[in-house]
């Protein structure tokens, strides 16, 4: 992965890098916690921190100054995604590197600010990629995407390493993984309609709209309501809508959102 020393090299070159008792947090956040197969989802990787109101110095103004690491997946289902794309925050101008599926990371990401000081405003996203989910990933399997590595701020005039394995004058970055559920789109297989409303649209939770637009479809007999075998709870539609797709339905019901 890229360590600090490969971000010093691409942002001012041997310049030390020290580190106080302040703090920084790296979070990795989607606008959804359940995705489609087949589907892209689109990752943010946010920097939130803590000054303690220092002021500018020889590195210019305090703030976010750049950041090196690799994005990795792990879980269930994380043979069943890749990055799609990567985007660094222009503003870390200073030797951008954004590299998918390298070494075994989604990403591998390395951006500062070289002589032009630090990043004012908190917090910072300095990366963005989309993920693509495979087609035929299993439902209900499980991808935590986090992140290893290094985020660096200018206080006064020293530049602070915060690291996810922090050396010598460095300290410790605390990561918030993203955990994403290979689903339906929806918080589970039951959620198929609106509260209130009988559109059909998920809405990201399982009550009794949802079971009674179900029961609405599987009434009339209609294709959306056939969702396993006669006889079975497989899962598998047979081309038939009969008491096994209502026990199917009503199991996957009663078991809510994950």
């Amino acid at each position: 992965m890229l360590r600090t020393p490969t971000l010093v090299t691409l942002a001012l070159g041997a310049l030390p890098l020290v580190s106080s008792a302040q703090s920084a947090t790296l979070s990795l956040s989607s606008q959804a916690s359940s995705v489609a197969p087949g589907t892209t989802v689109a990752i943010d990787v946010v920097v939130s921190y803590d000054l303690a109101g220092a002021g500018a110095g020889a590195f210019g103004a305090a703030g976010f100054y750049g950041f090196g690491g690799d994005v990795s997946a792990t879980g269930s289902g994380a043979a069943d995604i890749a990055a799609a794309s990567a985007s660094l925050d222009p503003q870390l101008a200073s030797g951008p590197v954004a590299e998918l599926g390298t070494a075994g990371a989604l990403v591998r990401a390395a951006a500062g600010r070289g002589l032009s000081g630090g990043l004012p405003g908190n917090p910072q996203q300095p990366l963005s990629f989309d993920l693509d989910i495979d087609p035929t990933a299993q439902i209900g399997s499980v991808v935590t995407v986090s992140f290893d590595g290094s985020v660096v701020l200018v206080r006064g005039d020293a530049l602070e390493t915060f690291s996810t394995s922090p050396g010598v004058g460095q300290s410790s970055l605390q990561v918030n993984a993203l955990t994403l559920t290979i689903g339906t789109g929806a918080c589970s297989a039951a959620d198929i309609t609106t509260t209130g409303s009988a559109n059909g649209v998920p809405d990201g939770g399982v009550d009794l709209s949802d079971f009674s637009f179900y029961l609405s479809l599987w009434s009339a007999g209609t294709a959306t309501a056939d969702l396993t075998t006669t006889g079975t709870a497989n899962g598998i539609p047979d081309g038939s809508t009969d008491l096994s797709d209502f026990s199917f339905y009503l199991s996957l019901w009663s078991a809510g959102c994950p």
